[in-house]
């Protein structure tokens, strides 16, 4: 049990599980909008903005446990998702219009640059912890 709770404390961990709710909210909305035939990028931008709202609620409470401000961690949990965003659009554009990649791997390839990043950037920056004086 000791190991476990050990295991849950790691902020990474707990993004991993943060992330696999937002991605049955964000891949899910955007693999079933691409079903229904909406082009692959307008689905993944959709998909993303829900992804982005839960993402938000979920780290900001459990993952970093962020004492900071909704005004302060908001802002920039939106930038940080904003440079994961734009790493996805990267990878989804490079993987399905120019390897010509089936769409619905290159969602999931976009997905995997988004969480990356998304990690780096909200651990080191978006919910770092404010410097009182």
């Amino acid at each position: 049990m000791g190991r476990l709770k050990a295991l849950l404390s790691h902020s990474f961990v707990l993004y991993i599980l943060v992330g696999v709710a937002n991605t049955c909210v964000g891949l899910g909305c955007a693999l079933v909008l691409t079903y229904f035939g909406l082009v692959v990028e307008a689905s993944q931008t959709i998909g993303t903005i829900f992804g982005v709202l839960n993402s938000y609620v979920l780290n900001k409470k459990f993952t970093f446990k962020s004492q900071n401000s909704h005004k302060q961690d908001f802002v920039r949990f939106l930038i940080a998702m904003g440079i994961a965003y734009g790493a996805s659009m990267l990878a989804l554009s490079f993987t399905h219009r120019i390897l010509g990649i089936d769409k619905y791997l290159a969602l999931l390839i976009a997905q995997v640059a988004y969480t990356l990043v998304g990690y780096v950037v909200s651990r080191f920056w978006a919910f770092k912890p404010e410097v009182r004086e």
